[in-house]
This record gives C-alpha cells, sequence and structure tokens, in this order.
C-alpha cells in the first residue's frame, strides 16, 4: 500500500515537471526576443519638428517657345524652291519658299491692262463734262444731258477704282507666292517637298520658326487648388521650379506670367503660364515636365516623416515615445512635403515618433530607442530650393485612433 502511495506520488512530480517546463520556454523564448530589456522592444524615431515649411502646388507641364510662327501659305499655288533647311537658322525677313506665280503674273498684266482702259475711259468722261458746262449754264444743251454726262463721268472714276483695286490685289497675290520669315528664329520641321500643290490656309503649316531663348510652360491648375494659388498672387510673385524628369534635380527656375480668367468646363482647371528665365538646351517645346508652384511658407507648423504617420478606419495617428512608452496619438494630416507631412494634435517639438512600427508593438509597449533622426537631416524634408519635387495635398483628413 505504501508502495502503491510512492510511485503515485512520483508519477505526479514528473507531469508536474513537464507541465512547468512546458510553460517556461515561452517566456524564455519571449525574453530572448526582447533583448537585454527583457521584453522591451527597440524601435527607430524621428523627433517631431515645429518649423516653417514651403507650400507647393506640383503640376504637370508642357514645355513651349515663348515665340514661334507657323508659316502659312496665303495663296494657293505649286511649291517651286524650297530655300531653306530643317533646323537651319534665319533672319527676320529671309526667303524660305516660293510658289509657281506665272498664273499671277498673267493676272497682273490683265489687270494693268483692265485699269489703262478705265483710266482712259474717266480721262475721256472728265473731257466731255468740261466741254458741255460752258453750254450748259446760257441753256445751249438740255439739263439732262449735262447731268447724263457728269453720271458717266462718276462711272468711269468708280470703274477706274475698281480696275486699280484689282491689280493691287494681284500683285498681294503675287508677292504672297514668296514666303519670307517674320522672326528671326530656327526653321523646325518641313511638311511640304517642291512640286507639291499648296493650299492656302492649311491646316498643316509649311514650317514652323520658333524664336530661340524663351521658353515657358503651360499647366492647369485644378479647381480646388486656386484658392490657394490666387491667395499667393495677391502677396506677390509667384516663382516656379521646373523639373525635366523623374531625378531630384532643377532643370530651370521661372516666374508665373499668366493665369487665364475662366475656368474650362471640360477640365475644370485653370489654365497657366510660366515663363522660364535663362532656360537649358536639354529643354525643347512640346518637352513634358513638371512644375512645382512656391506659393511661400507656412510658419511655424507641426512636421513629422511621411513614414510615422499611421491609417486606420478612424484617422491618423502616430507612435509617440512618453515616459519609456509608445503612446498612441491621434492626429490630423494638413498635408505632405516630399517625405514629410503637416499635422495637427497634441505633440510637442522634439517628442520622439517611431518611424518603424514592430509588430508586437501595442499601445503602452515599453520601448527603447534605437537613434533618432531629425526632421530636417537624412530622409527629411527639403526645402523650396531643394530638390525632389512632391505632391502637395493642401486639404485636411480627420483625426483617428488606433483600430
Amino acid at each position: 500500500m505504501k508502495l502503491r502511495i510512492a510511485l503515485v506520488l512520483i508519477v505526479l512530480a514528473l507531469i508536474a515537471g513537464v507541465v512547468y517546463r512546458t510553460q517556461e520556454k515561452p517566456a524564455e523564448t519571449e525574453s530572448r526576443r526582447g533583448g537585454a530589456g527583457g521584453g522591451v522592444l527597440t524601435v527607430r524615431t524621428a523627433p517631431v519638428a515645429l518649423r516653417d515649411l514651403p507650400r507647393v502646388l506640383d503640376l504637370p507641364g508642357t514645355v513651349d517657345a515663348a515665340k514661334q510662327v507657323a508659316i502659312l501659305a496665303q495663296t494657293s499655288g505649286v511649291l517651286q524652291q524650297q530655300r531653306v533647311q530643317e533646323g537651319q537658322a534665319v533672319r527676320a525677313g529671309e526667303l524660305l519658299f516660293t510658289l509657281d506665280a506665272r498664273p499671277l503674273g498673267a493676272q497682273i498684266d490683265q489687270s494693268r491692262a483692265a485699269l489703262a482702259g478705265a483710266q482712259a475711259a474717266e480721262r475721256e468722261a472728265a473731257r466731255l463734262v468740261k466741254q458741255l458746262a460752258p453750254l450748259n449754264a446760257p441753256g445751249f444743251i438740255s439739263r439732262k444731258e449735262f447731268a447724263d454726262a457728269q453720271l458717266a463721268q462718276e462711272a468711269a472714276r468708280a470703274n477706274a477704282s475698281a480696275a486699280r483695286a484689282a491689280l493691287q490685289a494681284a500683285q498681294l497675290e503675287w508677292n504672297n507666292t514668296q514666303l519670307r520669315a517674320p522672326i528671326a528664329g530656327r526653321v523646325g520641321r518641313i511638311n511640304v517637298q517642291p512640286g507639291s500643290l499648296v493650299q492656302a490656309n492649311a491646316a498643316t503649316p509649311l514650317t514652323t520658326i520658333i524664336a530661340p531663348g524663351a521658353l515657358d510652360v503651360r499647366a492647369s491648375v485644378a479647381q480646388q487648388d486656386w484658392p490657394q494659388l490666387a491667395e499667393a498672387r495677391a502677396r506677390g510673385k509667384v516663382l516656379a521650379e521646373i523639373y525635366a524628369d523623374a531625378s531630384d534635380t532643377i532643370t530651370a527656375h521661372g516666374e508665373l506670367v499668366f493665369v487665364d480668367n475662366l475656368i474650362d468646363v471640360t477640365t475644370g482647371a485653370v489654365a497657366i503660364k510660366v515663363r522660364l528665365s535663362a532656360p537649358p538646351q536639354t529643354l525643347l517645346p512640346g518637352q513634358g515636365v513638371r512644375m512645382r508652384l512656391l506659393l511661400g511658407d507656412e510658419r511655424n507648423v507641426l512636421v513629422v516623416p511621411d513614414a510615422a504617420l499611421q491609417q486606420a478606419q478612424e484617422g491618423s495617428y502616430v507612435y509617440v515615445v512618453r515616459g519609456g512608452k509608445a503612446i498612441l496619438q491621434r492626429v490630423t494630416m494638413l498635408r505632405t512635403l516630399d517625405d514629410q507631412v503637416v499635422v495637427e494634435g497634441n505633440l510637442n517639438a522634439g517628442e520622439p515618433v517611431l518611424i518603424e512600427i514592430p509588430q508586437r508593438l501595442k499601445t503602452g509597449s515599453p520601448v527603447k530607442l534605437e537613434g533618432a533622426r531629425g526632421a530636417g537631416g537624412p530622409g527629411g524634408s527639403r526645402s523650396s530650393g531643394g530638390t525632389s519635387p512632391a505632391r502637395d495635398t493642401g486639404a485636411a483628413r480627420p483625426s483617428g485612433a488606433h483600430p
């Protein structure tokens, strides 16, 4: 009986040992995962910054020549000579193309002959009136006869004027067979070849001349972004930065010189134009670029890295380290610039916020800081004179809590 009781006690002791070891192992594993802190998570943070942040508006744009002229024929005819080549620099008034002027030459000869006949008839009518005038007063001729002579003189004068106008029109048409450069610049693509029939005022120009130097960038501002641009214009000049590719390098600077006076009902946007100062040769008309309008600075705003902002169904929040613990703090996101976010909420300048969120993190979890990054340091925001273009949302979002 005693032996049986002893065996039962031994078995119970073995079972208790196994259970203890099973429960102890997860705790040891968690302790090892927590590192030297024993469950304290090591987190990466960046301080909340209180500073001025540029307010910008980023738009897609298209480079356009500030001064360009499409060369169109004003009279129809066969292209006889091409005096210039594509890409050639030309002076104002230089001959570009000539059309076959022989039909117009014949028309000029006909108009000259018609004018000569009309002028002869005018002289004859004037001579007749001059002869009849002394006979009209004494009554040697009837008043109707003299009135008819005067009427014939007026008709002859009108016919001469019409013939003179027809000659001038024919000469103008003949002049239009010689197409000259209205401005100095560089010849673009030539769309016709000698021997082709050229129609007057055709949809496709013979070529385009682009004046060197000045370039514009055209873009459209969405209706919801228009108020902040109008406010910036009221304060003074609005400057712009141009980015030609996906890099962070500014290609050119410019100034807003034109804003349309209406909103396009089809696009819901306002057309604008920026004039570039000293544009580089890498920019060509028709090229797509990115434009950043500088709308001034926003003073003393709370800025956190974009990586610190978390989104939930209820809104935006960040984890801020207070008293050695990660505390969930609701914030309202106002706008973004590059990798920085302007927020409103119960945050203080210099407080560390988490920029990497561990999977096991919960609000109130004890944490220790791995290191802090300044909001203006590596990975921080760049000023308006910086290099990386970004989208300015300009819109506030509702605050929220951790899901």
